[in-house]
């Protein structure tokens, strides 16, 4: 997993340009949830998330199961990009 952290990075950046979060993305554990933790976000930053993760990576969220499972944390988000071929 050697080009885990990088890409862990990069959707760090991108959750807080996306969302607009007054945070610094290294404040943003890998491991912690995206949902219902400190972060407090909500639908309509999921929807956010999936919209731009299709437009800054080129990989589509096709359905609401699939992005559950993506969107629990920076590391799972990482985790199918990597499987989509992102790096």
């Amino acid at each position: 997993m050697s080009g885990a952290q990088p890409l862990q990075s990069r959707v760090k950046s991108f959750i807080v340009r996306q969302l607009r979060l007054k945070i610094k993305p290294e404040d943003i554990e890998s491991d912690a949830m995206l949902f219902g933790g400190k972060l407090g976000l909500d639908s309509i930053d999921a929807l956010e998330l999936v919209v731009g993760i299709e437009k800054e990576f080129g990989v589509a969220i096709t359905d609401q199961k699939i992005g559950e499972k993506v969107l629990k944390s920076v590391s799972s988000i990482a985790m199918y990009l990597e499987e989509k071929g992102i790096s």
